[in-house]
């Protein structure tokens, strides 16, 4: 077992050192290849009387913000450690519920050269959409929050946005969890900065439009209309001397 896992680091290794280290910073690709291998060694020990080993498929690095951009433009990499993983499992004969996916979050708490890495298993994709719209997650800096931020899906009750990251698709790990085929797996991300929530959409097949119009990057403002495949998401946030959801109730009133 163990000269697998070693090879299994060896490769990750291979894979990140240099590229990895020159877009974030030196010594990373190491550090998440030795940290990641050792939870996983950790998962498998937990098993050891089970009589099959389920591998941990959803991985999560939480970096600081300051590294927040450099991360993001490392995401084609992390892909590609995401197939190596599925690769040895499948040669080592281990099985896992979905194919391996590694997410980021930001952590407000970690210094610039700080990373911490988590490894669990996917949530089961018949969680309800109900439970999945209210699932509330760590992190959240209240600095950064917009006062009372939510989306308002497809006309029913509003999701509050709670946490300075929000991954929207339909992975069933992503904090707003949507049903609609023509939505991507991991479709958009909502990132909070300054008072203000950005959205960015994740090279999703079917895109993203604010407004009718094209959307990649952008800052949200109250009454936003965000579309994604069939569904309508509302942005709103507490704006002071204004009445808040404006635009929301005179859609309504149409």
């Amino acid at each position: 077992m163990r000269n697998f896992l070693q090879s299994v680091e060896d490769k990750l290794r291979y894979l990140l050192e240099d590229k990895l280290d020159r877009l974030v910073f030196p010594g990373v690709s190491s550090s998440l290849s030795y940290t990641l291998i050792e939870l996983i060694q950790n998962k498998i020990k937990q098993q050891e009387d089970s009589d099959s080993i389920q591998m941990p498929d959803l991985i999560t690095l939480k970096v600081s913000p300051e590294r927040w951009d450099a991360w993001q433009e490392s995401l084609p990499l992390l892909s590609e450690v995401s197939s190596a993983l599925a690769e040895s499992w499948d040669q080592q004969g281990y099985s896992y519920k979905s194919a391996p996916a590694i997410q980021l979050v930001q952590s407000p708490e970690l210094s610039s050269n700080q990373l911490r890495v988590e490894t669990d298993y996917t949530i089961e994709e018949t969680t309800s959409r109900q439970t999945a719209l209210q699932k509330i997650t760590r992190d959240a800096t209240e600095e950064n929050l917009p006062k009372d931020a939510c989306l308002i899906v497809n006309d029913q009750e509003p999701f509050f946005l709670k946490k300075a990251v929000i991954n929207i698709g339909r992975r069933s790990t992503n904090d707003v969890v949507l049903r609609d085929p023509l939505i991507s797996r991991n479709h958009l991300q909502l990132r909070a900065k300054d008072g203000r929530f950005y959205l960015f959409d994740l090279d999703s097949k079917g895109g993203t439009k604010v407004n009718n119009n094209p959307a990649n990057n952008v800052a949200l403002e109250p009454g936003d209309v965000i579309q994604i495949g069939n569904t309508i998401l509302i942005y709103n946030q507490w704006i002071e001397n204004t009445r808040s959801f404006s635009r929301f109730d005179d859609m309504r009133n149409l």
